[in-house]
């Protein structure tokens, strides 16, 4: 092999480490995605539970930012993560295991119902969809939303998740407040933008 061949394909190999390194971490993640993550036919039946129990100010794309956003959350989801103290309680509360897996099942018996009642949940109508969801809570003894999702029926944690959010108070008020958001402290001294501005 002569020298300049030989530099050449050295120079050609260490130019496609970083794409090698890219396509590393593609089929990693695919290889490392977790067990507990929704399938794509349930999160489809998400998105059409979102049309009925969010916001329609928020539009179509507002509650499929929603839906996403909950499904962010389930796949960041970590058991074990210390959250806080309660009040007058010295015991630290951690999470609990993933939610997810009771979730596909949850997903699973409501598009059951839904087909025994005449088809996709999201082509039924309202009131139909509504009293699914009625029955769906009573079931699971949902009362009230959660303060965070905690597991009893994914559509009021996907509502929770929602309604406690940093975009859910400032459709609320009206106003750019960013709740949730890292804001400098100048901020809280200002009244807040309204949305349409």
């Amino acid at each position: 092999m002569k020298r300049r061949t030989l530099l050449q394909w050295l120079g050609s190999a260490v130019a496609s480490w970083p794409l090698m390194r890219l396509l590393r971490v593609d089929l990693s993640a695919v290889a490392l995605a977790k067990v507990d993550e929704l399938a794509a036919d349930q999160v489809l039946v998400l998105r059409d539970v979102a049309a009925t129990v969010l916001p329609s100010a928020i539009g179509a794309k507002g509650q499929d930012q929603a839906v996403d956003n909950f499904l962010l959350w389930i796949r960041d989801y970590q058991e074990g993560v210390p959250l806080s103290h309660g009040y007058g309680d010295p015991r630290l509360v951690r999470t609990r295991p993933s939610p997810a897996p009771g979730y596909a099942r949850q997903i699973v018996a409501l598009q059951q119902v839904a087909r025994e009642r005449g088809g996709r949940f999201g082509i039924l109508p309202l009131e139909t969809r509504r009293a699914i969801i009625d029955e769906a809570f009573k079931a699971a003894d949902v009362r009230n939303l959660p303060g965070r999702p905690d597991g009893k029926h994914v559509i009021a944690d996907l509502m929770a998740h929602y309604f406690r959010s940093s975009a859910a108070n400032d459709l609320c008020y009206n106003a750019r407040i960013g709740r949730h958001t890292n804001r400098a402290i100048q901020v809280t001294t200002v009244r807040p933008r309204p949305l349409a501005g």
